[in-house]
């Protein structure tokens, strides 16, 4: 099979955009010298056709190659943790426009793979920064990708259920989270790639989506320094009421690529 007869077939399975990236990590080389030596034999043949039926009975493409790239940055991705999402760089860019390079605490809550503490922390390297997650697991995974940027000992991983391991003491600048946001009757609509790969965990936020955001906002008011900042991602808007019930102040609402509200931020004065 040559590389011009595997990128043929794997884009009527699976299209050309995800063929030729399971053909790119295969291969180690870039779409345009595939595209340029495409009468080369592909030598991993038989990997690359069970890639594409895996990605074909819907597992993600992120797990499968085992990496993606989040704010310019490339993560290690497997089924301990959510895939990272471009939704989330908008989160991160935020966040970052307000610590502007300042030596401020910044808290990751539910961090999952760790991408937000790892890039904060690689882009805004004058950060404290403390990643927090109740799972043992998407911790693990979060401390590797800490590791892979050289930063496992820049950055303080706890295992926690929200504050539950915190004393009163702890204070924080930032506190920012992605936490679970899909209603539980929700989660059996999304796609496969989602429904049955990613873990449930980070998914369900109970039957309204808003269980954690009930327990995050009021407690992270009392955890913010004041002048602190709470940056939210959200899958809706009544998140903002909730900021505001805490005693959050110039509450502001951001919409994503899409037009679609996804970011709450809210200042403890």
């Amino acid at each position: 099979m040559t590389l011009k007869d595997a990128l043929q077939y794997g884009t009527k399975i699976i299209g050309h955009r995800n063929a030729i990236l399971l053909l790119s990590h295969i291969t180690n080389k870039s779409s345009a010298l595939i595209l340029l030596h495409e009468n080369h034999i592909l030598s991993e043949s038989e990997k690359y056709l069970e890639y594409v039926n895996r990605h074909k009975n819907g597992e993600p493409l992120q797990y499968i190659i085992g990496k993606w790239e989040f704010m310019g940055q490339e993560f290690l991705t497997d089924n301990r943790a959510l895939i990272p999402r471009p939704e989330t760089e908008l989160l991160v860019e935020d966040v970052l426009n307000f610590i502007n390079n300042r030596e401020l605490h910044v808290l990751d809550m539910c961090t999952g793979s760790g991408c937000i503490a790892v890039a904060i922390k690689k882009l805004a390297p004058k950060t404290i920064v403390t990643a927090v997650d109740i799972s043992s697991e998407a911790l693990e995974l979060a401390r590797l990708n800490a590791n892979a940027h050289d930063l496992d000992l820049e950055i303080e991983f706890i295992q926690s259920d929200l504050f539950s391991a915190f004393n009163d003491c702890k204070k924080f600048d930032v506190i920012i989270s992605n936490p679970p946001y899909i209603p539980t009757s929700e989660i059996s609509t999304l796609e496969t790639t989602v429904r049955d790969y990613e873990p449930h965990l980070a998914l369900d936020g109970g039957t309204d989506g808003l269980d954690l955001y009930r327990r995050l906002v009021p407690e992270s008011f009392k955890f913010l320094h004041p002048n602190g900042v709470l940056f939210l991602e959200i899958g809706h808007i009544w998140v903002a009421e909730l900021l505001i019930e805490s005693g959050f102040k110039d509450v502001k609402i951001l919409n994503d690529y899409a037009e679609i509200p996804r970011i709450v931020k809210g200042k403890k004065e």
